[in-house]
């Protein structure tokens, strides 16, 4: 990481130095006016970072890395305010007073709002100000699709202005994308282990986990009970035909409708969906991962993540994509791949508050918050968040490269080569500082934390 500041910040007069010294030991009057030319642009910087950095004539090398920095800055910046924007809604909706404002800097206003709203989360839960009852335990968060595509044809294009890029090969989506991160629409079975992508208005089929809501029949597990809104096949926890109930391994058996928690299967009444934290036999108006040996059908209108047997349309990846075979510039190649997964296209997922039972008061309040809200705040956790953190590692690879052979460079590339860089180092703060009051925020509503590194 060295080179990479030693680029970001190295004084005008020492990179007019070594300018001046290249130029000598090429010779000649020529060389020694080029590297004047040079150290006059470099002293000028790169007022068009990022901006209007389209404007700037550079070598194709350079450009590729300088706009890969500026995509990657400008994404990492909407990002940040989107989440900032989220968990101040949160917080001014749960009737938290505005800390956050006065802030000097955008992480620093990030930080505070989504450290509030976590608090008023969990304070909302916990039954404060709703007349003491408490709905931890109770309450998750069911999130329902969401996804990034990353866009062969735009890395493909970036990579046709690299030096050597003659003789790169064309993508290829199902060649190019991680087997994991492929997604089809499979006119067969979708693999055990493979994912089921349903959504609110096209719920998937499924046996196995569902991420969102499930409706069929929910199965616990030895240890664990589930939420039930139907007949159970065990003990009930709840009510029992509107009746309340002790159930549980207590063992008070409902031969009716159960509403609360199974420590069996309950297969739900008809219409009935509930947040399955066991195996959910029916649909899932999310993602499912398939249990079911041999796999399963995901329906019409789903997609197949992970593994079609079958016939197989419509591919996208969900992911970064593998570079095509070029024998280009290995840096304008890495820029290239960065660029694509700053400019990928991200389905924000629904989010809900799924609770046992009915909601009222602060909790039918934060729930209507967080299905408005949270949907940015998971993009950044899951899916958004993850591509950025690693465009910005591919990036920081490709700087100490330039870093290490500026000889071939304008003064003008290298000025807005060390703008990147130095924008990029800031932006990953930036994007740490966003991914971890995401995870906090998500967290204290019963939803995923921060990715595994």
């Amino acid at each position: 990481m060295n080179h990479r500041h030693e680029l970001g910040y190295a004084p005008a007069l020492a990179l007019t130095a070594a300018l001046l010294s290249v130029a000598a030991s090429s010779g000649g009057c020529t060389a020694v006016a080029n590297a004047v030319n040079n150290a006059d642009q470099l002293a000028q910087g790169c007022s068009e970072f990022p901006a209007t950095i389209s404007t700037v004539s550079l070598d194709s090398n350079t450009d590729a890395f300088v706009t890969a920095g500026a995509n990657i800055v400008t994404l990492a910046g909407s990002m940040e305010t989107s989440v900032f924007t989220s968990c101040a809604n949160i917080a001014t909706g749960l009737g938290v007073m505005d800390t956050w404002t006065a802030m000097s800097t955008l992480d620093e206003q990030t930080k505070e709002a989504c450290s509030q709203a976590s608090t008023a989360i969990t304070a909302a839960l916990n039954g404060a100000g709703d007349g003491g009852v408490s709905a931890q335990g109770e309450c998750g968060l069911s999130v329902s699709g969401g996804e990034c595509t990353v866009s062969a044809m735009a890395e493909a294009n970036c990579q046709a202005s690299c030096t050597g890029s003659a003789s790169c090969t064309p993508p290829d989506v199902t060649a190019d994308c991680a087997p994991g991160s492929l997604s089809v629409q499979c006119a067969g079975t979708c693999n055990v282990s493979a994912t089921c992508e349903g959504s609110v208005s096209a719920a998937a089929n499924c046996q196995g986990s569902c991420a969102a809501e499930c409706s069929g029949e929910c199965d616990g597990t030895a240890s664990a009970t589930v939420q039930c809104n139907g007949t159970c096949m065990g003990h009930c926890s709840g009510t029992c035909n509107g009746a309340a109930t002790t159930g549980g391994s207590a063992g008070e058996s409902c031969t009716g409708t159960c509403v609360g928690q199974c420590d069996a299967a309950c297969k739900l009444a008809e219409s009935a969906t509930v947040h399955c934290s066991g195996t959910c036999t029916g649909t899932c108006t999310g993602d499912c991962t398939i249990t079911a040996t041999g796999g399963i059908s995901c329906g019409a209108n789903a997609t197949c993540r992970g593994g079609c047997t079958g016939t197989a349309t419509a591919p996208t990846c969900e992911g970064k994509l593998t570079p095509p075979a070029c024998n280009s510039n290995a840096n304008c190649q890495g820029s290239c791949e960065t660029s694509a997964e700053a400019q990928a296209t991200c389905t924000p997922p629904t989010v809900s508050l799924a609770c046992q039972g009915s909601v009222s008061g602060q909790l039918q309040t934060l729930s209507t918050l967080l299905q408005t809200n949270m949907p940015a705040i998971i993009t950044a956790l899951q899916t958004q968040g993850p591509l950025v953190v690693s465009a910005l590692g591919q990036l920081a690879t490709t700087g100490e490269a330039i870093a290490q052979n500026t000889a071939s460079l304008t003064g003008k590339a290298i000025a807005c080569a060390a703008a990147a860089t130095s924008a990029a180092a800031n932006a990953s703060v930036s994007v740490n500082v966003t991914v971890t009051a995401s995870a906090s925020v998500s967290t204290s509503a019963g939803g995923p934390g921060a990715p595994s590194p």
